[in-house]
């Protein structure tokens, strides 16, 4: 059996977004009980894409905090002049879990530090707060407060600006000016892109979380260090034309594993995402769900068992909750002919109450599995048929037999073996 590996890997910033809306999903509501979970989900979406209403700036200093909240206010109406209308406050605190817990407690979307000191409890402490966007400094220019980070997985959004900030090899999600002292005063362009992002969410009504990964798709390494910048330094003009994808797809890939096909694939992000349907050669072989709403990296995974020697295309369609649904691939897999023969061991050995014989057949023929107890006595007939050339795998059910040794026997009118089961109550 050839291992035939195939990948699609979809560039995060395709604008293969639009939907085609075919079969749709209709939902009947039967009961109070339904009514619930319905309002409950529509309550939950809402939430999710709540736009940018209340940002809050918490650190050392009131003055630099100031200079902060107007960086923030400049990124906001960096793209076309849009001024922030939302509530934006002061909140000195030395302390960033405390900040965090404030916001998450008085219903903020953002949060900016501008006293540096991000570091791995700082991410952990954000972590438990999600429904806030912790913006902070990636370092210290002095090296006292730092942390490299999970940046695609990370709770905080990770940033720097001007010299000193890439020198410390500290890596940044992203760069920007200082718009303040035009200088590398990496606290004031985390204000000035907390406000890009925040200006994106509420630009399109998303969260900002969805909006961070917009940015993150549409930026720009120029002399950046890409070792130190993950994703460069915000493009508004791109992002805005681009626009935010539902559910962002990154990869797809297909490999043989025996005589199975594995497929896995990978989402940036999700909105709404009920789930995915696969597909082989044109027809629908499985349902995987989604993860609803998502604002880090998911990945699935499908196994399929197909049968013969042959190549297969697959295809996902990604399904919104509302119906409207989008095809992706193809990926390609060859299952290449055995050379001979071959009957496998069972799995598990022992069982209770099932286990699966896998075999190999080398040229078109008719093949008969049988299960037989210590006495010759057949008990069952798995298979008997014409197979093609390929690998093929049978289930057997012991749940009406007694517990014992059973014999299972392949044969062909060139090829006969057999193999002990235990099956094991």
């Amino acid at each position: 059996m050839k291992t035939n590996k195939n990948q699609i890997n979809l560039p995060v910033n395709s604008k293969g977004q639009t939907h085609t809306g075919e079969n749709k999903l209709f939902f009947k509501i039967l009961g109070p009980k339904n009514l619930l979970f319905l309002v409950f989900f529509l309550s939950t979406a809402v939430t999710y894409s709540q736009p940018v209403t209340k940002v809050l700036i918490s650190g050392e200093y009131t003055a630099h905090d100031t200079d902060v909240k107007n960086a923030f206010l400049l990124g906001y109406s960096s793209y076309d002049a849009t001024q922030y209308s939302g509530q934006i406050d002061l909140h000195p605190d030395y302390t960033p879990y405390n900040a965090i817990r404030y916001a998450h407690q008085n219903g903020y979307q953002i949060a900016v530090r501008s006293y540096v000191g991000l570091n791995t409890t700082v991410d952990d402490s954000a972590k438990k707060y999600s429904d806030v966007l912790l913006f902070m400094p990636a370092g210290s220019n002095s090296y006292i407060f730092t942390c490299n980070i999970d940046i695609p997985n990370s709770a905080v959004v990770s940033t720097g600006a001007g010299v000193d900030s890439l020198r410390t090899g500290y890596t940044v999600e992203f760069f920007s000016v200082d718009p303040i002292t035009s200088s590398n005063l990496s606290s004031f362009s985390n204000g000035y892109i907390a406000g890009q992002i925040a200006f994106m969410a509420n630009h399109f009504n998303v969260s900002v979380s969805q909006a961070r990964m917009l940015a993150r798709n549409n930026t720009a390494i120029n002399s950046q260090p890409i070792s130190v910048v993950v994703y460069g330094k915000i493009d508004e003009a791109k992002a805005i034309s681009a626009g935010v994808l539902p559910v962002e797809l990154t990869s797809f890939s297909a490999a043989v594993e025996g005589a199975n096909v594995l497929l896995t694939w990978r989402t940036a992000s999700e909105v709404k995402n009920y789930g995915f349907e696969v597909y082989r050669d044109g027809v629908k072989i499985g349902f995987v769900r989604g993860n609803g709403n998502s604002n880090s990296i998911k990945d699935y995974s499908f196994t399929d068992k197909p049968s013969g020697a042959k190549t297969f295309k697959y295809q996902l369609k990604q399904i919104d909750s509302d119906g409207q649904n989008k095809l992706y691939g193809f990926v390609e897999v060859t299952l290449e002919a055995p050379n001979k023969f071959v009957l496998r061991q069972n799995y598990p050995n022992p069982f209770n109450p099932t286990t699966t014989i896998r075999f190999e057949v080398p040229v078109t023929e008719k093949v008969t599995i049988k299960v037989y107890n210590m006495v010759g006595q057949e008990v069952a007939t798995l298979l008997e048929g014409i197979k093609e050339a390929g690998s093929y795998v049978v289930k057997f059910d012991g749940s009406e037999l007694t517990s014992g040794v059973y014999i299972s026997s392949l044969k062909s009118s060139s090829f006969s073996k057999n193999i002990k089961m235990i099956l094991m109550k």
